[in-house]
């Protein structure tokens, strides 16, 4: 008997194979994924630096003043053009 690729069995295991090592991804870390993208969209709208500055601190990034500083600088320097 030759095994034939399209049986469901034989599918549902090269599924197997093919993610096997490969962390799957919760739902959770999905939800938390989108929500951050969401505001990274805001920051990258941000007309003001306040606006700005809350943004970055949605996303966690103004609890570290150096890396708050940096973000800043690259900001201010996409309208210095």
């Amino acid at each position: 008997m030759i095994d034939d690729p399209k049986d469901p069995d034989i599918q549902g295991v090269m599924r197997e194979e093919k993610s096997r090592g490969k962390c799957r991804v919760g739902m959770e870390a999905r939800q938390l994924r989108q929500q951050r993208l969401k505001v990274l969209q805001e920051v990258l709208k941000a007309r003001t630096e306040r606006e700005f500055v809350e943004a970055i601190r949605e996303l966690g990034y103004a609890a570290d003043p150096e890396k708050l500083r940096e973000a800043l600088k690259i900001w201010r320097s996409s309208f210095s053009v």
